[in-house]
């Protein structure tokens, strides 16, 4: 009953020995890994993927070092591959010995490609700046903004955008931000500076009262810039 499972569970399961050799494949490892448990069973796991490099050996590590593995994205890129796996390992024990160790793993390769999709939409929403006259730009800053992208790219980004669009000053409008960190207000304050370096002017309006809350729990002021309490008012006024 317990080969059963094995051979039936979604994700992919390899078994070797104290001496290296493969002693059990499933269907699904079979399928991720493109081999016929024929052709591999009984062999050393060296042997039968010689050119496997270090960083994905995790099975051999496990049983070599005694030390069990947990990775939740590891690029599978060699020979024929061209994936990202999650895997766990574990040593396999009788009477206190160990006697081999298993691997458990499965293919998130379209989560990770969906990941970089999202990322890449993202990056492009950062650098989407909304002229309203020749000299002032709006960027309309969403929650998936503040929540993927790194403060560095954010920067960059608006930095470029600002260039290229020969305005003077960057309306942030932070309407749509429900919560946010320490270095989303950090990358506020030195997009700031580094835009008073090239003699433009970065202004924030829509701050919501419940991130009003999280900024003073936080201790963060963002001073030497001007705050609006709504687009329209900053609009008004600039």
């Amino acid at each position: 009953m317990y080969a059963s499972i094995v051979e039936n569970i979604k994700s992919a399961v390899m078994v070797i020995d104290s001496q290296s050799i493969i002693v059990s494949v499933n269907q699904q490892c079979e399928k991720l890994l493109k081999v016929n448990r024929e052709d591999i069973l009984t062999k050393d796991i060296f042997q039968a993927f010689p050119d496997a490099p270090k960083e994905v050996r995790f099975i051999e590590n496990t049983l070599k070092y005694e030390q069990e593995f947990t990775v939740d994205v590891m690029p599978y890129k060699w020979g024929p591959y061209n994936a990202y796996f999650n895997l766990q390992t574990k040593l396999l024990y009788e009477d206190g010995l160990v006697v081999g160790a298993m691997v458990e793993f499965s293919d998130i390769t379209k989560y990770i490609h969906r990941e970089e999709a999202l990322k890449k939409s993202v990056e492009e929403m950062a650098a989407n700046l909304v002229p309203i006259s020749c000299s002032v730009a709006i960027l309309p800053l969403t929650q998936p903004i503040v929540t993927e992208l790194e403060p560095r790219y954010f920067i960059e980004k608006v930095l470029t955008s600002a260039h290229s669009l020969q305005i003077t000053k960057v309306i942030l409008d932070v309407t749509a931000i429900y919560e946010a960190n320490s270095l989303f207000y950090d990358s506020i304050a030195r997009l700031a500076h580094g835009m008073k370096l090239i003699g433009k002017e970065v202004m924030v309006t829509g701050f919501r009262p419940e991130v009003v809350r999280q900024m003073i729990h936080m201790g963060i002021s963002l001073q030497d810039i001007r705050i609006y309490p709504t687009l329209k008012k900053a609009m008004e006024l600039n």
